[in-house]
């Protein structure tokens, strides 16, 4: 790369400091210059990873240094453009946050030029040996996945070959290793992706489907009398003809192969046991139920509906309706209700694949009218065409179905048209068209998206730009019922190149997990909530209260310790229910008498907190704590009005009486000693002479 070629972006909000940075850098890269974040960040998406690295100093306005590294770390730029920070902020705790923030180098200021080149050199090397050394590796990876595939094909010819050899003895077509291949996948692929019970890797299902070719290898010990006779067997035939699966593993045991293997053990499985039935009725070893591997079960059923829609020596071939009926009524046994279900959901890619697998081409022995070559171009052009469009058709009937069994949302959005399809449950779960042009005006005028959540919505749009271009984010959006619900977004980039113009294409889902984070949003609840009263619990309000006064807000507000007068002598005399009664009606007084923003919780059996934020006037808290006497005097014990409930309270205030939760705390339990010892039902503010004056103080009980 030539040395105009790499590209340096300069970020300092000093004229100066990028004008030395400048000279230092200019004989070996391109220099770009922001004075802000904001502007390096226009510069960034503009450039994208042509930039080889960023020197940021950390004090700028309208954006931070800091700000800088989170917005390429949520982008995830960050892992391909390294940034080192030049600061004159020498705290450890400073650097320490850069480094957190994934900066790849710390350098402070006054700085030595040349120190500063070589820092600078070594880290844009070693970047670039990354880059160089991840590429290989994919490289790598690339070819080792391409000779995996080649060898599978092999493979797969082998067994096809062995395959057919039993087919050809059975007077079928060579096409019914393929068929069973393709019914085993397509059954598997359904039966997982509804029930858990039965889970498998993608890798597990394309081994069983391949192993399904095995399932009649037994067949070559059948003598031909037997195996290729017209009419219907005897009884003693039929028992031969059964022996075929135990005699397919025998031949199956006798291969040199490794029989740990997952492949050996499918179609070991699959070749014993596709005979064998649900209610225990089928053979060699009559299993039942779930007894019988799923993999089996789903290759018998297979092998039954194939077998009925093939014309064999002893049959003809029946439709796919009268298959589908005989396989339900149980005339060829009876199978798993799982199994079945799943078999009838995907019974339409099922009739599709069918259709493209009978697709007959002229063998080499049929004549052949000879045409003239243009003649001849044009034919085998309208075949060709004709054949992919049945396959479009098919692709497009089968992602139609996935997506329906799914319960999924599934969408694709053009950036460049700005127009997005999606599948078909957009209109039960959305209530929007399954195709939008406009798509970005679509969003503003409907509110799509919950406003709180826009922010984490727009992290998709740096999609294109990161080297991995997929990403998942969770938002409310709006529903077909015009309330909001929450969605996971599972989103990957698609991009080509055609002439100047760049197409990017999102591809994904939309998952509906409304249920699983409103009960998650519960439990959060139930661990910081008091489920009396509804107020915040102990180690909640500790925890708001003493998180408001670390982060300063001015250092203003009021520290109030309520605590409800005689309240065993209430649960004594009344009982436990006209107790939890008159703390209920504490908490509801204390929601509506303060603001929402204050911080208010129940901290003991009948013990209250309450932090008045931004309050700094005695006078004003001294009508706010009468206000709430008063309201207190109308909470009733008794429904004749003979017996009213009443609390004492302490106040303390800060930063008069302290700045952290403990001395508030303290003091607050000072004050409320002094106003129970002047005989309840009023309140005390904090002053210094209730110092001279012992008491018993409750904070060794909370803390």
């Amino acid at each position: 790369m030539e040395p105009q070629d790499k590209i340096m972006l300069v970020v300092d909000d000093m004229e100066l400091n990028r004008a030395i940075l400048n000279e230092l850098f200019s004989s070996s890269y391109k220099i770009l210059e922001a004075e802000n974040g904001k502007e390096a960040l226009k510069l960034i998406e503009e450039y994208g990873t042509s930039i080889v690295i960023v020197l940021l100093d950390l004090i700028m306005p309208v954006m931070n240094g800091f700000e800088v590294l989170r917005h390429l770390s949520n982008s995830g730029l960050i892992e391909e453009i390294p940034v080192v920070m030049i600061t004159s902020e020498s705290s450890e705790q400073a650097i320490l946050e850069g480094y957190n923030l994934n900066a790849t180098d710390v350098i402070t200021k006054p700085f030595n030029p040349d120190i500063v080149r070589k820092r600078v050199e070594n880290t844009v090397e070693l970047n670039s040996y990354k880059q160089h050394l991840e590429n290989k590796v994919q490289s790598q990876v690339d070819t080792i996945e391409k000779q995996s595939q080649e060898l599978e094909k092999v493979n797969n010819f082998i067994i096809d070959t062995l395959s057919t050899i039993v087919e050809f003895r059975d007077v079928d077509t060579g096409q019914h290793v393929k068929r069973i291949r393709m019914l085993t996948k397509v059954l598997l692929y359904a039966v997982v992706s509804e029930h858990r019970e039965y889970a498998m890797s993608e890798e597990d299902i394309n081994v069983i489907s391949s192993a399904a070719a095995m399932h009649d290898i037994g067949k070559i010990s059948i003598p031909d009398h037997i195996l290729l006779k017209p009419g219907k067997l005897t009884k003693e035939e039929f028992e031969i003809m059964k022996t075929h699966t135990t005699k397919g593993c025998k031949l199956l045991d006798s291969l040199n192969y490794v029989k740990t293997s997952d492949y050996f053990r499918f179609s070991y499985d699959i070749c014993r046991y596709h005979h064998e039935r649900w209610d225990g009725g089928g053979y060699p070893d009559g299993l039942k139920g779930d007894g019988i591997p799923i993999w089996a079960q789903v290759v018998g059923l297979a092998d039954v509906y194939d077998a009925l829609t093939r014309e064999r020596v002893y049959k003809p071939a029946y439709s796919h309706e009268t298959a589908v009926k005989m396989i339900l009524d149980g005339e060829c046994g009876i199978f798993n209700p799982v199994l079945l279900d799943a078999f009838l959901k995907v019974q339409d890619i099922i009739r599709l694949d069918e259709e493209l697998l009978n697709e007959e081409m002229p063998s080499a022995s049929m004549s052949v009218e000879v045409l003239p070559e243009e003649k001849r171009k044009d034919t085998q052009m309208a075949a060709l065409k004709e054949r992919t469009l049945w396959l479009l058709e098919m692709e497009r009937e089968k992602y139609r179905i996935l997506a329906e069994l799914s319960g999924e949302v599934i969408f694709n959005y053009d950036l460049q048209k700005d127009c997005v399809e999606f599948s078909e449950k957009c209109r039960e779960q959305l209530g929007c068209e399954e195709y939008i042009e406009n798509f970005s005006a679509y969003m503003e005028k409907n509110i799509c998206v919950y406003p709180e959540d826009r922010q984490e919505a727009e992290k998709l749009s740096y999609l294109p730009k990161r080297k991995h271009p997929n990403g998942r984010v969770q938002v409310r959006l709006l529903t077909a019922r015009g309330d909001y619900e929450w969605f996971e977004i599972n989103a990957y980039v698609l991009t080509s190149n055609e002439g100047a113009h760049e197409n990017i294409v999102y591809i994904g889902k939309l998952s509906n997990i409304n249920k699983q984070k409103l009960e998650k949003e519960k439990l959060r609840i139930d661990a910081t909530t008091d489920n009396l009263t509804g107020l915040c619990n102990y180690k909640n309000v500790k925890d708001m209260i003493r998180k408001y006064l670390k982060a300063g807000h001015g250092g203003v507000g009021a520290f109030v310790f309520i605590d409800i007068d005689d309240f065993k002598a209430i649960n004594d005399t009344f009982g436990h229910l006209a107790g939890d009664s008159v703390l209920k009606a504490m908490g509801n007084e204390l929601k509506k008498l303060f603001r929402s923003s204050d911080i208010m919780g129940r901290i003991g059996g009948d013990e209250f907190i309450v932090f008045i934020k931004d309050i700094d006037s005695d006078i004003l808290l001294a009508k706010k704590m009468d206000e709430l006497l008063r309201k207190v005097e109308n909470i009733r014990i008794k429904e004749d009005n003979s017996c009213r409930a009443s609390v004492s309270i302490g106040l303390s205030c800060c930063p008069r009486d302290g700045k952290d939760y403990r001395e508030l705390f303290i003091k607050a339990d000072k004050a409320l000693y002094d106003a129970k010892h002047k005989g309840k039902n009023q309140f005390t503010i904090y002053n210094a002479e209730l110092e001279t004056r012992g008491h018993a103080t409750v904070l060794t009980k909370f803390d």
